[in-house]
């Protein structure tokens, strides 16, 4: 029930350079659908831990818009600005989410906790953006993914003391979109969160 370690990382000065060009020529290939619940149509087609990433959505925005989640995973203020300056609610991309996902399952069948090419994997899909960051929570031996991804969400939130990486990559307002995915396997839990900006 002990956690592994957690990451956060942005995009670098050079990724950045590099993806501008990039998305000069690559920005005809993607479009954003920044709508927060999946269509009635799609729910055959959902993944194996939508219910757990629309759970963390939840956590993600009540932290983001300055309410504070508890330890029991109620959310204390949501839009309040109460706990920490308001930021808009960020709107999960399922492109981007597939993205995540696709990592999160890497890292749990493989019993990892590492960022790897996180340029690299959102070039390959079509995100060239140079204006992106990226969370990672590792949680082992928790009896759920929801009780993993919530110890995971109340570490990222506990860096606000002392304004961590993760806690900057939640509140940052340029972030309007978001990719979240979770996958569990042997007991492990891994949740990659890629924040984004066209």
């Amino acid at each position: 029930m002990r956690s592994l370690q957690h990451g956060a990382q942005r995009a670098s000065r050079r990724s950045r350079i590099s993806a501008v060009v990039a998305a000069a020529l690559f920005a005809s290939l993607f479009a954003f659908g920044t709508s927060a619940a999946a269509p009635s149509s799609a729910r055959a087609a959902e993944p194996p831990y939508w219910d757990v990433e629309t759970y963390y959505l939840k956590l993600l925005n009540c932290t983001r818009t300055g309410g504070w989640v508890l330890s029991d995973g109620t959310c204390r203020g949501y839009g309040s600005g109460k706990y920490s300056k308001y930021v808009k609610p960020i709107y999960r991309h399922y492109g981007l989410s597939r993205v995540s996902r696709s990592w999160a399952k890497y890292l749990a069948v493989n019993n990892k906790c590492v960022h790897g090419d996180v340029a690299g994997r959102l070039r390959r899909a079509g995100y060239t953006s140079y204006r992106w960051a990226e969370n990672i929570g590792c949680r082992d031996g928790y009896a759920s993914a929801y009780k993993a991804v919530l110890a995971s969400h109340l570490k990222f939130q506990s860096e606000k003391s002392y304004n961590g990486g993760h806690w900057r990559n939640m509140k940052n307002p340029v972030y309007n979109n978001v990719g979240i995915g979770v996958w569990r396997y042997g007991g492990r839990t891994r949740l990659v969160t890629d924040f984004y900006k066209p």
